[in-house]
């Protein structure tokens, strides 16, 4: 998936050409179709190899182990792609660096907290996905691949910051490819949760060494400049408020449900959670790969941010109200069809929970205020939803159960789409015609999800 257009020169001396971010959008947006089809289809041969309760943990690790990096972000990467130093050989050393003493710093975090649930396991409630004698030792091993990521060369971050995406996401569909191949082959022989965990030590080092090898750029030395290290840590201080807050608002849900639900419940939970995020993850994608690198560039060339930002709101909208619609209606269809009997009541869940995709469409101003260089301008947003499900989800889910706990986590992000509008407008950023209009796309996906509904019923049964 190499291209000899799309590695070419994205500078243009006037910021993007558009046919630069029509070919950046293409190899992203393609890249994150064939990695969702080969995690679709990876998810549905190990949930017939492995017990639900493995996921359910697995997902309970990735998320402490997400968090403990979210604790820990400095923006490093999104300070190569926003300085105007980002493309200095010093700058790139220092950031380096500071990744891998950041690596190291997270596996020895992540492996104190194994070493602590593995002795208070015995004074957590027996049912508690936190309890599980398992979970211990795999966020052990699992610490092991912080420590490799940390050494990831800065050539990612300098491709993503011009736009040359072709061998980067030919690097990462190659590297998931091969995770899957070692999840399925060790579970072939061996159904036991350790093939999640090697299939993600196997991609996360195949990832590192192909970056090294296959990406052009400048191949990081060991030296260290003051200078660029204090813009890094002042550009990241907002970045790392944002992002924990961020974090806890995409995490924090199994965080709270794990103490009140067993590893089973958690696994079908997962589910769910796993078709919404891989919605979310292709808008994420072309944000934080195509969209963040266009609007700090026209910041830097003194371009009107505003034309960039609304370039690319069209598709993102289409791509969210749409799949918004489509799975609120066919939900519970979308599971009977991919999963056994088992992972039935993760139908209703995917039918909430795809509410909440509704106000990523806003995600968009977060990037434009990062660009600008005032990530801080989004803490209010973050804040605002940190506490309505800090104190909301535990209220439903001791008050009401599990499945009232579930449609509160559907339905909460809708209370701060004011708030987001508010900023838009502060921005600049407001386009009422266009909110109208966009908001729209979710009636032709709701009628198709209909429609899918109707045809699974009558012609696949």
């Amino acid at each position: 998936m190499s291209s000899p257009v799309a590695e070419a020169p994205a500078s243009t001396g006037q910021g993007f050409n558009r046919y630069v971010i029509r070919s950046a959008a293409f190899w992203v947006f393609g890249g994150y179709a064939f990695s969702q089809i080969f995690r679709l289809a990876s998810n549905l041969i190990m949930t017939r190899l492995l017990a639900p309760e493995m996921f359910g943990i697995m997902a309970l690790a990735n998320v402490v182990i997400a968090g403990i990096q979210m604790v820990t972000d400095v923006g490093i990467q999104k300070s190569i792609i926003q300085s105007k130093a980002g493309t200095q050989r010093d700058f790139l050393d220092t950031a380096w660096i500071l990744q891998i003493f950041r690596g190291i710093s997270l596996a020895a975090i992540i492996f104190g907290i194994a070493i602590a649930l593995w002795v208070a396991s015995s004074s957590l409630p027996a049912e508690s996905v936190y309890a599980d004698p398992d979970l211990p030792a795999v966020l052990a091993i699992l610490a092991f691949s912080l420590v490799v990521s940390g050494f990831r060369s800065t050539k990612s971050a300098t491709s993503n910051r011009e736009l040359r995406l072709a061998r980067v996401t030919s690097i990462e569909l190659a590297s998931q490819l091969l995770s899957i191949i070692t999840m399925v082959t060790w579970a072939t022989y061996s159904p036991t949760i350790w093939a999640l965990v090697a299939g993600t030590i196997v991609a996360n080092i195949a990832k590192v060494l192909a970056e090294y090898i296959l990406l052009p750029g400048h191949n990081n030395r060991w030296k260290w400049q003051w200078d660029h290290a204090r813009e890094i840590f002042h550009f990241g201080k907002w970045i790392f408020a944002t992002s924990l807050l961020g974090y806890w608002v995409l995490n924090g849900d199994r965080i709270i449900l794990a103490f009140d639900i067993t590893a089973a419940e958690m696994g079908i939970y997962s589910i769910a959670i796993f078709i919404v995020g891989s919605v979310r993850g292709a808008l994420n994608s072309i944000m934080q790969k195509v969209m963040y690198p266009a609007l700090s560039r026209a910041v830097r060339e003194g371009e009107n941010c505003s034309n960039v930002y609304y370039r690319f709101r069209l598709p993102l909208d289409l791509i969210i109200c749409g799949f918004c619609g489509f799975l609120f209606v066919s939900g519970s269809t979308v599971i009977e069809v991919l999963y056994d009997d088992r992972y039935s009541q993760a139908g209703p869940f995917l039918a909430v929970l795809a509410i909440g995709l509704f106000p990523d469409r806003y995600r968009g101003l977060g990037l434009y205020y990062q660009a600008t260089g005032k990530p801080k301008k989004m803490l209010p947003i973050a804040l605002s939803r940190a506490i309505i499900l800090t104190v909301g989800l535990p209220f439903f889910l001791y008050e009401y159960g599990f499945y009232a706990a579930v449609v509160f986590l559907g339905i909460y992000p809708l209370f701060v789409v004011p708030l987001q509008l508010y900023l838009k407008w502060h921005a600049g950023l407001m386009s009422i015609t266009r909110e109208i209009i966009y908001t729209a796309f979710l009636l032709p996906g709701a009628i198709t999800g209909y429609l899918f509904v109707v045809f699974t019923k009558n012609y696949i049964g």
